[in-house]
């Protein structure tokens, strides 16, 4: 299995004045990445940020792995403006298309809102994502994130619910325990015939609190969950997430990706 990491994480490896994406794909590659999931951070000119972003990562020799959209379909249906999110999920599908990326992270959304009333309405949201999805033969993966999917069962919901294999799961391992209460082993082999995606994270429990770690610092067996990955043949990246606020960040990352290979090479 091969590294990433996302975007979202990767971007505190470079000062946030002056920071941009191509910056943040060359700091990603000097660490040793395989791979980095695009999709935040772009500026105006998108199309000339795409065409730098690619020629970097060429030059660098790091893949352009995955593509990530930051949707709520939950909350823009609370709120009466559901076309203009599915829409975001839509040009994120065509972006993800012209990286040559074959999947997008998505989310359900749905924060503080009750599950009975919005789920359904959820997935017809992702229903109606399908056939940009299958044009640009591009697989959305949902993401354990909290709010309206935050465990495996809820992922599962959603996916059986479209009945496409253009709706699958990025299971993030350490989501589903800090947001679903969810042992990480459990919701991995729970979702593991519908994974087209991994995220990972790791976590300490301190003071009754879950506090962000560098993976394979906290209390996470990643082993475990890797092996069910391999079992499955799981051929797609590994992305780190990194949400770790606690010391320095470059280090943090460094640190998370020699566990990510040891727990890969070990499991």
């Amino acid at each position: 299995m091969k590294m990433s990491t996302a975007v979202y994480g990767a971007h505190l490896l470079v000062p946030e004045e002056g920071r941009s994406v191509s910056k943040i794909i060359k700091a990603a590659a000097d660490l040793g990445f395989d791979g980095i999931d695009l999709g935040y951070y772009w500026g105006e000119d998108k199309a000339a940020e795409f065409a730098e972003a690619e020629k970097v990562a060429d030059g660098e020799g790091i893949a352009i792995a995955n593509y990530i959209v930051g949707n709520n379909f939950g909350n823009a249906i609370a709120e009466d403006r559901l076309p203009a999110e599915i829409e975001k999920v839509k040009v994120a599908l065509k972006e993800a298309a012209q990286f040559g990326c074959p999947v997008l992270r998505v989310f359900a959304g749905g924060y503080n809102l009750d599950w009975a009333t919005y789920s359904s309405k959820i997935a017809d949201a992702f229903a109606a994502c399908v056939e940009t999805a299958e044009k640009y033969n591009v697989v959305m993966a949902l993401e354990d994130h909290s709010a309206l999917c935050k465990n495996s069962s809820e992922q599962i919901f959603y996916i059986e619910k479209v009945n496409s294999p253009y709706l699958r799961a990025n299971a993030d391992i350490g989501n589903y325990w800090s947001h679903g209460g969810e042992l990480p082993l459990d919701g991995v082999s729970n979702i593991a015939d519908y994974i087209a995606m991994v995220h990972v994270k790791d976590f300490l429990f301190v003071n009754n609190t879950v506090v962000p770690c560098p993976v394979g610092e906290g209390e996470i067996d990643f082993r475990s969950c890797f092996r069910v990955l391999k079992d499955i043949n799981y051929d797609g990246y590994i992305s780190l997430e990194y949400e770790c606020k606690i010391g320095n960040p470059k280090h943090g990352i460094a640190t998370s990706l020699v566990n990510m290979r040891r727990f890969e090479a070990t499991c």
